[in-house]
């Protein structure tokens, strides 16, 4: 098989096979002979089945713009497929309710759409379109023990697997872990003498989440997002509209505010959605009827492992959430695990087939940067979140509280805030002469 003259590689190995190990299993398939992705949960039931590995896929997934524009590119009609299948195409501005530090963002139309959907109807459609692509298998029930290195260039050459009680090899010309957060390439190096540093931050946050039907639709939003004030405020919430009629609500609560025993039951549900920032979401839920029992995901910290920082041995990569797990609230992590794949496959389109992957690995460390850097000013509002503290951090959150409050005024700044919030735009375009000139007159 020849791409531009060239052979393409012959296997490579997905480990994991979640969004981010289908989105660059579909992204480097042109390159590769066959690609492998293994995966340790069992096969789901149907489509509206969440599986044992992904405890988060209980809430309401909404791509940000990044990764909606991302998808569309990696598998053409993916919009227009998805709200044939259910998803709500809605306005980004318009149709978002939003609360936020104290004060309601801007609300007109624009031409910035996404779509809201539960992540079983997503998930399922990514997959379907990656079993499509006749040189990918995807196999359930998969346990990777370790890789295997080539005894005499060092190189990863494959990995040790566990399948129906047999343990065997499989070799491969490139090895990518997506295997999330459980990764264990971190302890894997430091078992061959090579620390891997680590940011670990530590939140306390908690989901919990049930879905309802309404009597009838909200008149004034698709999805309305109440987020808590810090350092006063801990607890937020979010209804959202999704496929079938549905609504899913979830409740957050940061710094371990949020008990999990004291929401399991759909009166203690219904009861801490009072207790947010304002009475909205209790309104709703009490003229709603539940339709689930309470989903609950736990994240006591977020951890980005910088694996660009360490020498990995050459045909290995490491990428989505066994890079860095990223603070849920803010929706990121899918659309960046869609970013580094479409960087992955602009690494494989372009360079020689010899060439290091320590420059991808790099390249995947500056996509995460600028989004860490956004959460860690945001969840170090709380002076109880234990972690290292960026230099400049208290101007850079006292500048961007004031964008968050112009967003509730000023229409340019909002749009603006919207471009780099869903990682289309770089923070710099919210440093405009004219936009500082609007924050240093709230002073």
């Amino acid at each position: 098989m020849k791409v531009n003259g060239e052979q393409v590689q012959r296997r490579a190995i997905i480990i994991g096979g979640g969004m981010a190990g289908k989105l660059i299993a579909a992204a480097i398939s042109p390159y590769f002979h066959r690609i492998v992705i293994l995966e340790k949960d069992k096969m789901p039931d149907d489509d509206k089945t969440v599986r044992a590995g992904v405890s988060q896929a209980h809430h309401i997934h909404a791509l940000l713009h990044a990764g909606d524009h991302a998808l569309e590119r990696l598998f053409p009609g993916f919009q227009q497929d998805m709200i044939n299948r259910g998803s709500i195409k809605i306005d980004s501005i318009k149709d978002l309710a939003w609360f936020h530090h104290g004060v309601w963002k801007l609300r007109f139309s624009s031409k910035d759409t996404t779509l809201l959907q539960t992540r079983p109807l997503l998930e399922s459609y990514v997959e379907e379109r990656v079993k499509q692509v006749p040189n990918i298998s995807y196999t359930y029930g998969v346990k990777v023990r370790s890789y295997k290195l080539s005894s005499d260039t060092g190189k990863i050459c494959g990995v040790e697997i566990q399948y129906e009680n047999e343990i065997k090899t499989l070799d491969g010309d490139l090895v990518v872990d997506t295997s999330g957060a459980a990764s264990f390439t971190k302890s894997w190096m430091e078992k061959q003498g090579s620390t891997v540093p680590e940011e670990k931050v530590e939140i306390g946050l908690c989901y919990a989440t049930r879905q309802f039907t309404l009597p009838e639709p909200p008149k004034d939003f698709k999805i309305k997002l109440i987020y808590p004030e810090p350092p006063n405020q801990t607890l937020g919430g979010t209804l959202s509209m999704a496929e079938d009629g549905k609504y899913i609500a979830t409740l957050i609560g940061y710094l371990n505010t949020l008990k999990p025993a004291e929401v399991n039951s759909e009166a203690g549900f219904i009861k801490h959605a009072g207790k947010l920032p304002l009475p909205d979401l209790q309104q709703e839920l009490l003229k709603a009827t539940s339709i689930t029992e309470t989903a609950i995901y736990q994240i006591p910290h977020i951890k980005w492992r910088r694996f660009d920082k360490v020498d990995l041995p050459e045909g290995l990569l490491v990428a989505g959430d066994s890079i860095c797990r990223i603070d849920p609230v803010f929706g990121q992590g899918m659309s960046i695990a869609a970013l580094e794949a479409l960087a992955i496959r602009e690494y494989f389109a372009s360079s020689p087939k010899s060439s290091s992957l320590k420059k991808l690995q790099k390249k995947l460390a500056k996509i995460v940067a600028p989004v860490w850097s956004m959460v860690l000013c945001e969840d170090f509002r709380y002076e109880q979140v234990k972690g290292k503290r960026p230099f400049g951090l208290k101007f850079q959150q006292w500048y961007v509280k004031n964008l968050f409050l112009l967003s509730s005024t000023n229409e340019s700044i909002y749009k603006d805030f919207i471009k780099v919030m869903n990682l289309v735009s770089p923070a710099g375009i919210l440093f405009k002469p004219s936009t500082i000139k609007e924050v240093l007159k709230r002073k």
